[in-house]
């Protein structure tokens, strides 16, 4: 029979870091698509009947198991394709902006499932004319989800 130690790697706390040179930086930052940013920048505000230029690139951080997006926390971005366009008033200076309320309200009352537009703009990027009538167009093909 064979005893454990307590300093053994099944009794440390956390993950344990490799000491030394052989020891990768863990930042937990990744790579940003900025060409699919850049696209985003010139698209008109999704909010229905706004259609605001210049607009922010704003993130999509409420977590949707039906979606597969997982909660992001503060300091945290969420993957490149759950970014949508937002004009600065919808997304922080209004009273009813996006980073002034809950997330997932907001875009509720706007009547958008802001996922299934997220995705449908990834999938399309590079694709400025479909992608513009995708976010003029976002209530009817990409209704909220009232079953929540």
């Amino acid at each position: 029979m064979f005893r454990i130690v307590p300093l053994t790697p099944i009794f440390r706390r956390g993950s344990p870091k490799p000491a030394g040179k052989h020891r990768k930086a863990a930042t937990g930052r990744q790579p940003r698509n900025r060409a699919h940013f850049g696209i985003i920048a010139l698209l008109p505000c999704a909010v229905p009947g706004c259609g605001a230029h210049p607009v922010h690139v704003a993130h999509i951080r409420f977590a949707c198991v039906l979606e597969g997006a997982a909660h992001t926390g503060k300091g945290m971005k969420p993957e490149d394709w759950r970014v949508l366009p937002l004009c600065p008033t919808h997304h922080t200076e209004g009273p009813d902006a996006q980073h002034r309320m809950n997330e997932e309200v907001f875009w509720t009352s706007h009547g958008i499932n802001p996922y299934a537009l997220a995705r449908a703009l990834w999938n399309l990027s590079g694709s400025i004319e479909a992608m513009r009538f995708l976010v003029t167009h976002a209530p009817q093909v990409f209704p909220a989800r009232r079953d929540r």
